[in-house]
């Protein structure tokens, strides 16, 4: 026996489909859509007039998800389960000819929300029971859906620019052909549902539209379905219209910031091929400059312009000076206060300053950074002074100073840094002896690179520092000579079974010189504190020296965390277990690690994550808190 060959046609195709399934619109929709139309009718139906209406209840046999299906969305079902909710649960009272619509409905009903799943060989039988006084009628709805039905073959077929890319052997057009291919969701042997069918086509027409082709439409698609056999064969025709390309570039909203800031961060180059992607990259480039508080980008879409298609840059510019006063508290450095003040245009140049200075009893400090508006090739110049007092866990004092002078590059993951810097430190223990007096100039070569699934609240990806440097100390009290540093950091974020967070981190660092030549101290390597092994003081690992604790020329750290969520309506307030260890010493032979462990609550806050963790370390053995907001590169 010959079975039912069912065929969905595109209107674009002017076609007219003459078999049931095509004609009934619902079948093409999700199942809420279906039985959208039908609702409304359900709920006028009259509840009583002339004779005495019927008393019934209706039994839906379907297997797993099939039976909250049809009790959801058959007219049968949304009647019973709407009359039933106004009066009460002993049966539903209709009239016998509503009653007769209904059930001669529901198999054709029925039929259409299984097909729309996937299901074109079901066997639907239903039975009313006879009448019997006192006792409602039983309506009974038994559902058999066979086997589901899988795609046979897929047919793609393109249309416009791409196809005549393609008759060219064009590399680009042939890689987009090759992904959409590979990306297709339907493939051969998958099983064919009309929510697949529409993510399908619709995936395919947006990545289209993302890689060049941004007026791509349908020309027309097909779905033949061989009820007997099973099998689904798809038809799609695909009018990629006009290829675009990026034109000039328009901006619009400056006041004061020069349009090269701007221009300068542009991923694309006048002629290259469109994606939508290097717009989104564009506008987010843009909006980090901290100089516009709303940025818009767009390209004109016009095919008349398609071979150099204008882009708009909309923007408003923040206030060109900010001033911020903070007061805070964090377990490593205690409270304090600060002030900040931000000139986006300092001195009518195409620069930015800004100032803080930050009065606490651990760690105070004054700092100024200018930083360039980006230049070609998103470069940026760099210049920085700072004035630094700090008090660590012996009481010993640091003072210092440091000029800073480079460049930053950057890149969607890679960050190369490069400074010259000059560094002076003074330690004085706490009976007010001079335990070290140095200063340098160094060279540094920095890289950081990000891969991370989210750049505030990352929960996947590596994240990794490293840097290079080479410099020459000159000491008062110790040898001057040559040396170089090396430090490394590395942190790995891994989702895990079961709802579990897993984050893992090993820092280590080296300082290469003869051990008589004298390094400034903020050069040099200490550990402890919330970012490197809690349970301990900021910075409280180190090297004890003279009555003062000084910064080691070697040190290595390394993290251990597991994280979980309280409950799972509240995904982002989770409880966390944690192990760290580290070490600081002049060798690394010589490192002895010390080890702190707790738990904590973590939230993960649009700003970042918030850390709240009790720290066992078993050096002091005594429990600290630490707290914390952002995540350490």
């Amino acid at each position: 026996m010959i079975g039912r060959v069912l065929v969905l046609t595109c209107a674009a195709w002017g076609l007219m489909s003459s078999v049931a399934w095509a004609q009934d619109t619902a079948a093409l929709l999700p199942p809420e859509a279906a039985a959208s139309a039908a609702a409304a009718t359900v709920a006028q139906a009259p509840r009583a007039a002339g004779r005495a209406p019927l008393v019934w209840t209706l039994d839906i046999e379907a297997p797993g998800a099939l039976d909250a299906l049809l009790s959801n969305y058959l007219d049968l079902a949304r009647y019973h389960e709407e009359a039933t909710a106004e009066g009460d649960n002993t049966g539903v009272a209709i009239r016998r000819n509503e009653l007769r619509r209904l059930v001669a409905a529901a198999p054709d009903q029925a039929r259409s929300l299984l097909e729309a799943q996937g299901y074109f060989a079901a066997q639907i039988h239903t039975s009313v029971s006879d009448e019997v006084e006192g006792q409602p009628l039983l309506i009974k709805l038994v559902v058999q859906p066979g086997p589901r039905t899988r795609v046979s073959r897929v047919q793609m077929v393109f249309e416009g620019d791409l196809d005549t890319a393609l008759s060219k052997d064009e590399g680009h057009a042939k890689a987009l052909v090759a992904d959409l291919e590979s990306e297709w969701a339907l493939s051969a042997g998958t099983i064919f549902t009309q929510p697949n069918w529409s993510a399908a086509k619709n995936g395919m027409l947006a990545r289209m539209r993302a890689e060049g082709y941004p007026l791509a439409t349908w020309s027309g698609t097909s779905a033949t379905v061989d009820a007997q056999n099973r099998t689904a064969a798809l038809f799609v025709v695909a009018d990629s219209g006009p290829i675009f390309h990026f034109g000039e570039i328009y901006i619009e909203g400056l006041k004061v910031q020069p349009a090269s800031a701007i221009l300068n961060l542009a991923p694309f180059v006048k002629g290259e091929v469109y994606r939508e992607q290097s717009l989104l990259d564009f506008q987010e480039r843009v909006q980090k400059l901290n100089l516009f508080d709303s940025v818009f980008i767009n390209m004109e879409q016009d095919q008349s312009r398609a071979e150099g298609a204008p882009v708009t840059v909309q923007v408003h510019e923040l206030s060109l000076q900010q001033a911020t006063v903070g007061v805070g508290v964090s377990s490593d450095t205690g409270p304090r206060v600060s002030v900040e003040h931000l000139h986006r245009h300092i001195l009518n140049q195409d620069w930015q300053a800004k100032t803080k200075l930050q009065l606490a009893k651990i760690d105070s400090s004054l700092q100024v950074d200018l930083t360039s508006h980006p230049q070609p090739g998103r470069k940026r110049w760099l210049v920085s002074g700072q004035l630094a007092k700090e008090t660590d866990t012996s009481d010993a004092v640091t003072t210092s100073e440091r000029l800073r002078f480079g460049q930053l590059r950057e890149g969607e993951r890679l960050e190369l840094t490069r400074y010259v810097e000059y560094q002076s430190a003074r330690v004085k223990s706490k009976a007010g002896e001079q335990v070290s007096d140095a200063s340098a100039i160094s060279g540094t070569l920095q890289y950081a690179w990000r891969d991370v699934d989210s750049q505030t609240l990352p929960t996947t990806g590596i994240t990794a520092l490293t840097s290079v440097g080479l410099g020459h100390s000159f000491a008062t009290r110790e040898s001057s000579g040559p040396f170089s540093r090396l430090y490394g950091r590395l942190t790995w974020y891994k989702p895990l079974p079961w709802g579990w967070d897993a984050t893992t981190r090993i820092e280590g660092g080296r300082m290469l010189s003869s051990e008589s030549i004298s390094i400034p101290d903020p050069l040099l390597f200490r550990a402890g504190g919330d970012e490197s092994v809690r349970g301990y003081g900021y910075r409280s690992i180190g090297v004890a020296r003279d009555g003062a604790l000084v910064g080691g020329r070697a040190m290595t750290t390394l993290s251990g965390e597991l994280a979980h969520p309280f409950l799972k309506k509240y995904p982002s307030i989770l409880g966390a277990v944690f192990f760290d260890a580290g070490g600081v010493a002049d060798q690394f032979a010589d490192i002895k690690l010390q080890r702190g462990y707790g738990a904590g609550i973590r939230w993960r806050s649009p700003v970042g994550p918030l850390k709240i963790d009790l720290a066992y370390g078993e050096q002091t053995q005594s429990f600290r808190i630490h707290f914390s907001v952002g995540i350490t590169l």
